[in-house]
């Protein structure tokens, strides 16, 4: 982990603890304490402000976001971008008919389609992952190249679409040939494969995603369940 990826987790470690409540120390305070360059430090607080944690105030530093104190927090490599950052390339779009799985999922009959997409997510102009979503048709009537390299998300938004929460597991997997080209890296390169559902406030999924990233991190700050952890340790006996 880089050092001020290390001050990031420390500082939102103190600020969940309760040790840092209001005022976050100044940048010199934190390069003392730390030995770290000012670059080092601006990078970490400007991190914090982009997942939500802080807010600048010009010429009072950086003060603590209140909001999210008790809240779970989550963030990864990507959503610590800001969208400006973030780019799309396409490399596939099509639609097809839904497999049987598929009309299980969304819902939909035999004589639906489906918008297959495949298409690149670039961070700051670099390759950063490889993801293949899959929409149905009577959500998203109209799609082409301008709206496979823009935000989906965005796009649901803009149709009136509702979204309530998202689905999402990990899982480790070695890179295709394909993948790999894309990705511009060895073919069986570890990756980090994201399977993402989404679902509407009507309990409609209305697009399900699976992404390819092989420098992928993710950092959760939950609070402790001791029922589940009661839950599985009976299961255990």
């Amino acid at each position: 982990m880089k050092k001020h990826e290390q001050l990031v987790q420390d500082l939102i470690s103190k600020i969940c603890q309760g040790v840092i409540t209001h005022k976050l120390p100044s940048e010199r305070e934190l390069a003392d304490k730390y030995q770290l360059s000012r670059f080092s430090i601006r990078k970490a607080l400007s991190k914090l402000e982009a997942i939500g944690v802080a807010k600048p105030k010009t010429g009072s530093g950086y003060f603590v976001n209140t909001a999210m104190i008790g809240s779970p927090l989550i963030y990864n490599s990507i959503t610590e971008n800001s969208f400006e950052q973030i780019s799309y390339k396409k490399v596939q779009l099509n639609k097809r008919v839904p497999s049987h799985h598929e009309m299980q999922v969304f819902s939909i009959g035999e004589n639906d389609y489906l918008w297959h997409i495949k298409r690149l997510r670039l961070v700051q102009d670099k390759i950063t992952q490889v993801e293949e979503t899959i929409l149905p048709v009577h959500l998203f009537p109209k799609m082409n190249d301008t709206i496979v390299e823009s935000s989906l998300q965005k796009l649901a938004l803009s149709l009136g679409l509702e979204i309530d929460s998202y689905l999402t597991s990990y899982k480790a997997v070695s890179l295709s040939s394909e993948d790999a080209k894309l990705l511009e890296c060895k073919r069986s390169t570890s990756a980090m494969n994201i399977t993402n559902r989404g679902f509407l406030l009507s309990g409609e999924a209305f697009i399900v995603s699976d992404i390819l990233d092989i420098n992928y991190q993710c950092t959760y700050h939950t609070k402790f369940n001791n029922e589940s952890l009661q839950y599985r340790d009976q299961n255990d006996r």
